[in-house]
């Protein structure tokens, strides 16, 4: 028995063996809770690319629908490459981002689309994916054919055919 004033050394009694246990328990709790975390974090390095270019295709695809919409060739080149293989009617040729956007430009004053409309949408690659857009003008119905190349995390039209 301790008699008072004597201060109880630590380690000793049976406390000492609860506190061991409850230490060891609560140290397996945390190397638990954190293969958890770190099982967390391989799950999500290993969707992230999937999710960011389902984002990545449809985020573009409605911007520039909507750019095509209304007949904006600086909207339309914001997402051309340096260079762009373009198509409209029957001229075509490989041209800079600025010489492409001019090109569209003069379409679109000739040219008003009255509506568009997203009809296909295809090759869901890493890398290239396209989409086909029916674009109603007062001069007539016209197919717009837009090649997506991913360079460094953005979409950018390659190629872009109004026919």
């Amino acid at each position: 028995m301790q008699k008072s004033g004597e201060k109880k050394e630590p380690g000793k009694g049976a406390n000492a063996h609860s506190g061991t246990a409850k230490t060891e328990s609560i140290m397996l709790q945390q190397v638990k809770g954190f293969k958890v975390i770190i099982a967390q974090i391989a799950i999500m390095v290993m969707l992230f690319p999937m999710v960011a270019f389902a984002n990545w295709q449809g985020d573009v695809g409605s911007q520039l629908l909507t750019a095509l919409k209304s007949n904006n060739s600086k909207n339309v080149g914001n997402f051309f490459g340096q260079n762009v293989s373009l198509s409209i009617k029957n001229e075509s040729g490989y041209y800079s981002k600025f010489q492409a956007e001019v090109i569209l430009g003069d379409f679109f004053r000739t040219t008003k689309a009255t509506d568009v409309k997203q009809v296909q949408r295809t090759g869901k690659n890493s890398s290239n994916f396209y989409i086909v857009y029916q674009m109603a003008t007062g001069q007539g119905s016209y197919r717009v054919f837009v090649k997506f190349t991913q360079v460094g995390g953005d979409a950018l039209i390659t190629e872009l055919r109004i026919e």
